[in-house]
């Protein structure tokens, strides 16, 4: 993050004339470490994302305060601002960004290069966030495997800041009496459009501009706020306090299923504000206890360097050991991280925020920074991700990522949008009415295929019902699908009425939702069940496909690249038991009380000691880490009980307009 003070240069700006905030250094170093504790280990700080929120009220506080002096001393420059971003911001980036595109170029798999390229131009111009948004579906890779996502939060800030300058100036040019007001009601805005956001459109109310601004204007309206003179040192010293436990309150409260941002980002900008409110005059005591020390210091120096490097060690490591890191290897990049943010604020940062080159020298080298860097990059992209640098065999397992299911845009429900149940798409006989169904969440896409092709040859089709994080079961509130209740009553009432399905196939992936709210989760898929069997329906409960540790096709490549044996490449069968041993008691209990079937895939996937991802005659049965791809659903197909899907069709149609 770029909110290291511009007090740091040297110079005679507004800022450096200002006394040392130390209660800001420890708020940066609180920011930074939640961060990077996060993404070292989720389950130590489930919270530490709110770090990045952190930031945000601090830079709204020191460049919006900045600013507004400007302006009121008549010595506002839209052209000094930027030149105080550039040396502030391209220097650290611009060397980060060189080193992750070699480190790419070593290390990364042709369509992981490729997208490295493709993202590293959008960092140049900061509007990597918008392809972060798009790449936030499970079809885009895994989060953990991109080395530019965590600049995402940068570019935000330069968004805001390509406009908001511009605004003040405006603002005070003519309503200067009242910009309190319409930043506060601007600030409001944007909080209303991130809760609308966070319910309907939750990857682009964390990923884009719009939905985090109120929290840069929070800092700005604080940099401009003072408490009263009568507010005694213990009330300043309690509400810093307050403010301090919001903060830690959201650290260790908060995780990965919290609706964010939203309402639920005021508690770390909120606190965040009350801690730098309380120490604006003199030291609060919130602020001595994170200020204190001279590691506090050290960390709220190195912030920005800390976090741009933090990422790329994390991940690259993840390319390395072709593995979740353990504790022990996440600890040891992150000291490494910390050792090189240490230099290169020594060595890069300081060097360029005390340097006082003409301004149209510092104009040229932000721009040449950002040709070189797009060109560089830009011929990665172009290049599609260099496949030349590997042999054919691990090509071939680095491209299983494409195996799935190619319709998914037309026949799956995505997160935001509900296809009419009689537009459900068919697979098998083109002309042949659906005989069955697969209704579910993500794990049923590649299966329904699957089926579908085996279908086609005895004259019968079945209908596809799946939807992203989904699984079906009756008032199941699915965190990462707002849309899911009403989705599920829906299909729920079409399908125990279609006299045409004879069968249906549930999926879902118990592993991914089990972390929420299991009663609600195994009550409702019981009603399910229950209601289908009554409605005469035959229902084949699939049980949980493994879960990989690691995205089998870019692991089972780079494992062949560097020599490693990939035939037992897979969670181990110990872990997968213990992850579902709740589940598959659930299930069995249920099958047999109701008279379902249920179809296990860990029978023909598991041995006693893993669960497969790799066949030699087949290659990888797994497109990502968590869903199967076509050519391991044709495998599990093989097994599947057949019969249940070929009663006779009540109807036929000479066509269907989802068919293939």
């Amino acid at each position: 993050m770029n909110s290291s003070p511009v007090a740091q240069k040297t110079g005679g700006t507004e800022q450096s004339r200002k006394k040392f905030r130390a209660d800001i250094q420890g708020l940066r170093a609180i920011a930074v470490l939640s961060v990077v504790i996060y993404h070292a280990r989720h389950s130590l700080l489930p919270g530490g994302f709110v770090g990045v929120d952190v930031f945000f009220v601090i830079s709204g506080f020191l460049i919006g305060g900045i600013l507004m002096n400007e302006l009121d001393r008549g010595e506002y420059s839209l052209a000094g601002f930027y030149r105080r971003r550039i040396r502030r911001l391209f220097p650290a980036l611009y060397l980060m960004l060189a080193a992750v595109l070699v480190c790419g170029v070593l290390m990364l798999p042709p369509e992981s290069l490729k997208e490295l390229g493709h993202t590293a131009v959008s960092t140049v111009f900061f509007v990597s966030n918008f392809d972060f948004d798009r790449l936030s579906d499970y079809f885009s890779g895994d989060s953990q495997l991109k080395p530019l996502l965590h600049t995402w939060s940068l570019a935000v800030e330069e968004q805001f800041y390509v406009l908001f300058p511009l605004f003040l100036a405006l603002l005070w040019r003519h309503w200067r009496k009242q910009y309190r007001l319409i930043i506060f009601a601007v600030a409001v805005m944007s909080l209303i459009l991130s809760i609308w956001a966070v319910g309907r459109h939750p990857s682009a109310a964390f990923f884009l501009a719009p939905s985090r601004v109120f929290e840069l204007l929070i800092g700005t309206l604080v940099a401009r706020t003072s408490l009263p003179s009568h507010v005694s040192q213990i009330q300043r010293d309690l509400l810093s306090i307050a403010g301090l436990a919001l903060l830690a309150l959201s650290i260790v409260a908060f995780n990965d299923l919290t609706p964010f941002p939203g309402l639920a980002a005021l508690v770390p900008c909120s606190g965040t504000a009350m801690i730098i409110l309380a120490g604006a005059d003199r030291p609060s005591l919130a602020g001595r206890i994170i200020g204190a020390s001279a590691v506090a210091i050290f960390f709220g120096d190195i912030s920005y360097s800390l976090y741009l490097w933090h990422w790329p060690f994390l991940v690259f490591g993840r390319y390395f050991f072709v593995a979740p890191l353990t504790l022990l290897q996440a600890s040891i990049l992150i000291l490494a991280s910390v050792c090189l943010a240490g230099l290169s604020w020594l060595f890069v940062e300081r060097p360029f925020l005390a340097w006082r080159g003409r301004p149209s020298a510092v104009f040229a080298f932000g721009a040449s920074s950002m040709l070189v860097g797009c060109a560089v990059a830009g011929a990665l992209a172009l290049s599609n991700g260099l496949p030349s640098r590997f042999a054919p065999e691990a090509l071939r397992l680095f491209a299983s990522a494409n195996d799935y299911n190619h319709r998914r845009a037309e026949c799956h429900n995505p997160d935001n949008r509900e296809i009419p149940y009689e537009k459900n798409c068919l697979y098998g006989d083109p002309s042949a009415a659906p005989a069955a169904a697969v209704w579910g969440d993500s794990h049923g896409v590649e299966l329904v295929m699957a089926l579908g092709e085996r279908l086609a040859r005895s004259g019968r089709s079945i209908m596809q019902i799946t939807a992203s994080s989904c699984p079906p079961a009756l008032d199941y509130e699915s965190p990462h699908r707002p849309l899911c209740v009403t989705h599920n009553r829906h299909v729920f009432e079409r399908i125990t009425q279609d006299e045409r399905i004879g069968t249906v196939v549930l999926t879902a992936d118990f592993i991914g939702n089990t972390v929420t709210d299991w009663p609600a989760l195994s009550a409702g898929f019981a009603r399910v069940v229950e209601g289908l069997k009554k409605a005469g329906k035959t229902v084949v409960i699939v049980a949980q496909i493994p879960v990989q540790p690691f995205d089998p096709p870019i692991g089972l490549g780079l494992s062949r690249v560097h020599g490693r044996p990939i035939d037992d490449y897979g969670v181990s069968y110990q872990d997968f038991t213990h992850q579902v041993r709740r589940t598959t008691e659930f299930l069995d209990q249920l099958a047999h009380r109701t008279d379902s079937l249920i179809f296990k895939p860990d029978s023909i996937l598991c041995d006693q000691n893993v669960c497969h991802s790799y066949a030699e005659s087949l290659g990888s049965l797994y497109f990502n880490a968590d869903h199967i791809g076509f050519v391991g659903a044709r495998l599990l197909v093989n097994s599947f009980p057949m019969d249940e899907l070929t009663r006779p069709a009540v109807v036929r149609l000479s066509s269907h307009p989802n068919s293939p």
